[in-house]
């Protein structure tokens, strides 16, 4: 590979870990959204915060994942 290509693909995941992290942001405000609402029901557990939670945990990963790859591109 050329270093215009790893240059190319190095773009290519930085801009995937800016929307990566987009997502993650909004499951974090849908996450203390759900966690303010179940306080008020006094329930003390929802399997759909938990889900939630699971989720953002996974891009997390995937974020540390991608950047890494982008670093290895440069």
């Amino acid at each position: 590979m050329s270093d215009r290509d790893n240059a190319s693909a190095a773009a290519e995941l930085a801009a995937l870990v800016d929307a990566v992290e987009a997502c993650r942001a909004r499951l974090t405000a849908l996450a203390e959204r759900r966690n303010a609402a179940i306080r008020t029901k006094q329930d003390d557990a929802d399997s759909l915060l938990v889900s939630i939670y699971e989720a953002e945990r996974g891009l997390s990963t995937a974020i540390r994942l991608l950047q890494r790859a982008a670093r290895t591109a440069r």
